[in-house]
């Protein structure tokens, strides 16, 4: 009996050992358990704190996207500009045109002064486009010389110009007779010459900075309607002051 009661007594400590052990094994596994949940805690709040510091919003990068934005709808005067400390849309969006007020301006301009059939004005893809109808109103025949009378619409085009930073791009266009004169031997002579001449004339006597404006003759290349009645050349017979848009701008830079 005293065998049997030590084997007994031995067998009792062994299960008393194990289930210490045991209660041991949990006891560490649930410590480690709680350290990874504490480190995965601490990434989360580590990336939330990235997350929020990539949302805060610039003022510079909110206005160039909605430039950019613009740009693809062929105008920059439609954004709708949010509170910005007080500045404007123009000098928001770096002093651009209210281009369809420009429009509705010179549209008053033009039948105050009953000049509908020599002085047009509409926007396009390019921007606001005033177009001067050349023939024997502003030129002579076969010249690029400026008549008095088309100064006189340069003034007044001058003075839009004046209000914003928009680039001007001037494009001169023939009908499709051709012309060879020792001075102009083809169409993209003349129609490049009464352009240039219109750049001289905004920079010399109207004070428009010279950075902004360009020139350009695209001969019978570019006619608004086809050549085929004396009515339609003498409408492609013309000079267009193109007072560009953003995506005109940038290509022009480029």
């Amino acid at each position: 009996m005293p065998q049997a009661a030590k084997t007994a007594g031995r067998a009792a400590e062994s299960k008393f050992r194990k289930r210490g052990d045991e209660q041991k094994i949990e006891t560490a596994g649930m410590m480690r358990w709680l350290l990874t949940y504490a480190d995965m805690i601490t990434l989360m709040l580590a990336l939330f704190i990235i997350l929020f510091s990539m949302s805060t919003i610039s003022r510079v990068k909110v206005q160039n996207f909605a430039r950019s934005v613009s740009g693809g709808f062929d105008n920059v005067w439609s954004v709708n500009q949010p509170p910005n400390g007080g500045l404007n849309g123009a000098k928001a969006a770096g002093g651009t045109a209210n281009v369809p007020a420009v429009e509705k301006q010179f549209q008053r301009y033009i039948i105050k002064n009953k000049l509908q059939s020599r002085v047009q004005v509409h926007i396009d893809h390019r921007g606001l486009v005033i177009t001067l109808l050349s023939d024997k109103s502003y030129y002579n025949s076969g010249s690029a010389r400026l008549r008095p009378q088309t100064k006189v619409i340069l003034n007044e085009v001058s003075k839009f110009l004046r209000k914003n930073n928009n680039l001007v791009r001037v494009e001169g266009n023939t009908d499709n007779v051709p012309i060879r004169t020792v001075k102009y031997p083809s169409n993209w002579d003349l129609s490049t010459a009464r352009a240039v001449n219109v750049v001289k004339y905004l920079v010399k006597d109207d004070g428009i900075n010279p950075v902004r404006l360009s020139a350009a003759g695209y001969g019978k290349y570019h006619p608004r309607v086809p050549n085929t009645t004396a009515a339609n050349r003498q409408e492609n017979r013309r000079v267009d002051i193109v007072l560009l848009n953003a995506d005109a701008s940038r290509a022009e830079r480029t």
